[in-house]
């Protein structure tokens, strides 16, 4: 594969390109990965042949309450044997979210956050000449070329720059917008509204917290309902065909605002009833019995159909022929348990 790095005087972006020579490229996503936990999902995966795999988020759990980063040392060491070797080889894509960040829910205000970004990115053996290793935060964007049909894969930090949002005595709330806080920081903004910019067959936006809903209690952009937004209406006003992929709730689902999709695959390994992984895994129920089991009842306005919480991975495939996108989540056998078609 070939690779380009160019740098942004002004933003001091990181661009990859990548040439692919197919009718269809297939990638595959996830999020949520304990390396102390069986990986066993790695074998349907595998059976897909992606080209390759987005990593959304919660990649290790590293966090501690003390904030220091001697957990996340040791939660890299482990998490480097987990992931096969195959998968190693394919093209990957990475952003991180808190549980790889430094400190559960945290924000800009994680005194190591410079430290874990190193930590990060000799993990996942980023290069030494990559654009994130000059500068603060791990969003990129990356090309991918498939004859004349071009991708772009833009990586979002929703950490390193973000304000508090968390009173950690009252559990989750919306900041008090007067202050006018931030997801990204200016300086991503001013990076992002540039590279959106680019004329593209398709745009894949990566956001380690969901983005479209608004319902839900956690972690996700309405708590800062400004920035979601100037993100929407970024989008929208981009004739170009996009889709949202996230991660962080260890359960998954697909939403749909207007021509914007966004797909939520999490947990690749830690669904949210943890209770019932060991049984998830070794499937010694029915199905219907162990779907209501971990299934807990979620909706928001823009979700389309019920939520899942089992084990689960998502997979793209872009048919550049017929000129269309499947999206699907996937079990942990491989079995489809969500799908939608975009039509380019």
């Amino acid at each position: 594969m070939n690779k380009l790095y160019t740098y942004s005087l002004i933003f001091i972006s990181f661009i990859l390109s990548t040439n692919i020579n197919a009718e269809s490229i297939k990638i595959g996503f996830g999020s949520c990965l304990d390396q102390d936990l069986p990986q066993p999902i790695w074998s349907a995966v595998k059976n897909e042949d992606v080209n390759s795999f987005i990593f959304l988020g919660d990649n290790v759990y590293g966090d501690n309450e003390q904030g220091n980063l001697e957990k996340m040392t040791q939660a890299y060491e482990t998490q480097a044997k987990m992931i096969p070797l195959w998968l190693r080889k394919k093209e990957l894509y990475y952003i991180w979210d808190d549980h790889d960040f430094g400190v559960n829910d945290g924000g800009q205000e994680y005194p190591l956050k410079r430290e874990a970004q190193a930590l990060y990115l000799n993990f996942w053996e980023t290069p030494k000449n990559d654009g994130r290793r000059k500068r603060d935060g791990i969003y990129f964007s990356s090309i991918i070329n498939n004859n004349n049909f071009k991708i772009k894969v833009i990586g979002l930090d929703t950490r390193f720059f973000r304000s508090t949002t968390l009173d950690r005595a009252n559990s989750y709330k919306i900041v008090d917008q007067t202050k006018n806080p931030t997801m990204l920081g200016q300086e991503q903004w001013d990076w992002f509204e540039d590279e959106i910019q680019e004329d593209v067959d398709l745009l894949i936006v990566l956001s380690s917290v969901q983005v479209l809903p608004r319902s839900h209690q956690f972690e996700k952009w309405n708590l800062f309902p400004k920035e979601r937004s100037k993100l929407l209406a970024l989008l929208s006003n981009l004739k170009t065909p996009k889709i949202i992929l996230s991660g962080d709730r260890h359960r998954a689902g697909i939403y749909k605002y207007d021509d914007l999709i966004e797909v939520t695959s999490s947990s690749l390994n830690k669904p949210i009833a943890d209770k019932w992984y060991e049984k998830a895994f070794l499937n010694i129920m029915p199905e219907s019995i162990r779907r209501k089991l971990i299934d807990p009842k979620e909706q928001d306005e823009l979700q389309i159909g019920e939520l899942i919480s089992e084990v689960n991975y998502g997979l793209m495939d872009i048919d550049t022929t017929n000129q269309e996108i499947s999206l699907e989540i996937k079990s942990i056998k491989g079995a489809i348990l969500k799908k939608e078609v975009l039509k380019l």
